[in-house]
């Protein structure tokens, strides 16, 4: 079947904010693909205003900011997010999309929910894996009753698929893994390795937002004999809390506790992790859980020797165990700290490890996922995904 499309037709993509994050990574990406097919309007839309931008969107992609964002709770909370979905529907009424591409939970819901008796179409992307990442329980129980509804459900991995079409009645799933763009692309702030790090800093990465999900304590719990005993080797976590200080806080008072002070850096957000990407031998992945870790695959694509808890779900699918890379079981911090030394001891290990992990800039090529994409979005535009 011809997946060329009659007439140009408008894409609208919806989520939270442009902060930085993988979905958001994603979100950009998708946009500026799409906005250079002469098939396609596209529109990215944010619930949040413009004022906490990380990304930056290709100048062909038409950038709406609701405002809308915040957190509230109780009656106020309910009330919020009815006002939420009558904005979007007015965003709607007046962008004319014929698709919408709603990533994450809430966002998705809403989507649907303003979306309904409209002839518009509708493909949801989950970016987590659901069990793990817990929503409020008015989104737990709207999902589990509007999913049924999208048009197609886009996500990382099989697991999450699995998951999708159990709980929530959706048949029609399909699995895009994240995409690599290659050579990584420098974006604001910038910290230079060489303003935190001195010459002979040998150094282990690990990046993310500072939250629950990612694990850093997890990290720094493994990591403080190992960091000790080291002579000239540097833990670096680069990242930042997105809405709060307190687990800046809290991994501050560890370092401090533990004595790390010389050999734990957290620099914040730096928007040329491809310098600090290039700058580390080994990189750890600590997360709780994921959907599929961008962070892991820019690691492995940068030439780290990678380290990573077999989370749900991703690290399976970009590590090959002693291959291209390392998975230790689920939260075993003991375990992360053995392989971590052992890396850190053994330089042919990780210049092999390096060498084979390489490959997934070709395996993931951004041309060739959103390619993927475009191919679903076509067949739900036709009315045949």
């Amino acid at each position: 079947m011809s997946t060329s499309l009659a007439s140009k037709k408008s894409i609208l993509i919806f989520l939270g904010s442009l902060t930085g994050g993988g979905a958001e990574r994603v979100a950009v990406a998708l946009a500026g693909f799409l906005a250079k097919d002469k098939s396609f309007n596209v529109t990215l839309v944010t619930l949040d205003n413009k004022d906490r931008d990380f990304y930056t969107l290709d100048k062909a992609v038409k950038r709406v900011a609701m405002d809308k964002g915040g957190e509230t709770s109780g009656l106020a909370k309910f009330t919020s997010n009815i006002k939420r979905v009558t904005s979007f529907r007015f965003v709607l009424k007046n962008e004319k999309p014929d698709l919408v591409i709603a990533f994450m939970t809430r966002y998705a819901v809403i989507a649907l929910l303003a979306s309904m008796f409209t002839k518009i179409r509708v493909i949801v992307s989950e970016r987590n894996y659901p069990p793990h990442r817990k929503n409020h329980g008015m989104w737990e129980a709207l999902r589990k009753y509007v999913y049924r509804f999208a048009d197609l459900h886009i996500v990382q991995t099989e697991l999450i698929a699995d998951w999708i079409k159990k709980n929530t009645k959706s048949n029609m799933v399909r699995v895009i893994p994240n995409s690599i763009t290659w050579p990584l692309p420098k974006l604001p702030p910038t910290i230079e390795t060489d303003s935190v790090l001195k010459d002979g800093d040998r150094v282990i990465l690990a990046a993310g937002t500072f939250k629950h999900q990612k694990g850093f304590d997890l990290l720094l719990e493994s990591m403080k004999t190992v960091m000790k005993e080291s002579q000239n080797w540097k833990l670096v976590i680069l990242g930042d809390e997105k809405y709060t200080n307190y687990l800046t806080e809290a991994y501050n008072e560890f370092i401090a506790q533990n004595d790390l002070t010389d050999k734990v850096i957290m620099p914040g957000r730096a928007g040329n992790v491809k310098d600090w990407y290039e700058r580390a031998e080994i990189f750890v992945l600590s997360s709780r859980y994921e959907g599929f870790p961008n962070v892991l695959l820019e690691a492995m694509s940068s030439g780290c020797a990678c380290v990573s808890f077999d989370c749900k779900t991703g690290p399976a699918e970009l590590i090959t165990e002693g291959y291209n890379g390392f998975l230790i079981p689920d939260g075993d911090t003991d375990l992360l700290a053995k392989y971590v030394l052992r890396l850190m001891q053994d330089n042919s290990l990780r210049e092999r490890l390096s060498s084979n992990a390489i490959s997934v800039r070709e395996t993931y090529s951004e041309e060739k996922i959103m390619n993927m994409w475009k191919k679903q979005i076509n067949k739900v535009l036709l009315g045949s995904p």
